[in-house]
């Protein structure tokens, strides 16, 4: 399960890097495609770690006495990967993530 979300992860920001919009070509300056995907590669690294909590928690989700203890180090593993993000499409990854955790958290008071 924790393979699936952290695939679904790299889909997701796969998908954002093909909006349609028209793209400058890609020029030697630290602002082209190749720091746009050097930022993406670092956001996938600062999600990996985030994403395991949260995936502990979604994942122990039926079992609010399991569940409840790994709320607060997912939240902190979140909230410390926010700070990193480079890429509009990890921060909503995060959010995503973020607001799973909170729906197991307001389930299992």
């Amino acid at each position: 399960m924790r393979r699936a979300t952290g695939l679904c992860a790299l889909a997701v920001m796969a998908a954002a890097g093909c909006s349609g919009k028209p793209t400058p070509s890609p020029s030697p300056s630290p602002s082209g495609i190749g720091a746009q995907v050097k930022a993406m590669e670092e956001d996938i690294a600062t999600m990996r770690e985030a994403n395991g909590a949260a995936d502990d928690v979604i994942l122990a989700a039926g079992d609010c006495d399991a569940a409840r203890p790994l709320i607060p180090a997912a939240n902190a593993r979140l909230d410390e990967a926010s700070h990193r993000v480079k890429t509009a499409t990890g921060a909503q990854t995060l959010e995503a993530l973020r607001k799973k955790v909170r729906e197991v958290a307001e389930n299992c008071p």
